[in-house]
């Protein structure tokens, strides 16, 4: 964000750092979302089976999957994973950003070449 202030606001070679350094946060903060949700998926598995098989009272299946999706380890995984989420938003909203930012660079360009053209047919 502050690279669009300054000296180097149209700077070619500091706005592809800037597409690339937003390209690397979009995956890192979609795989850190995968990851959360795998473990959620694995934490409900395995609380799944607690409650069906392993606890002393017997629990039907339904009963087990309701139980398993609202223990307090998987609770703590959903509200790490909706925080995961914010980020990979953010993180896709600053790399369309960057997107919207050339397309308007180019076509910034593309309109002063038209111009230029037509100067020179009425000289």
């Amino acid at each position: 964000m502050t690279l669009d202030k300054g000296i180097h606001k149209y700077d070619p070679h500091m706005i592809a750092e800037e597409k690339k350094q937003a390209i690397i946060d979009y995956r890192k903060c979609f795989r850190v979302y995968n990851q959360l949700v795998d473990l959620k998926d694995k934490k409900i598995n395995q609380k799944y089976l607690m409650y069906r098989f392993q606890s002393e009272e017997k629990n039907s299946v339904d009963d087990a999957k309701a139980k398993a999706k609202i223990n307090e380890e998987v609770q703590e995984v959903v509200t790490q994973l909706e925080m995961a989420d914010k980020l990979k938003d953010e993180a896709y909203a600053e790399m369309q950003r960057v997107e919207t930012k050339i397309q308007f660079i180019l076509d910034s360009n593309s309109i002063k070449r038209a111009e230029m053209k037509l100067s020179g047919f009425s000289t």
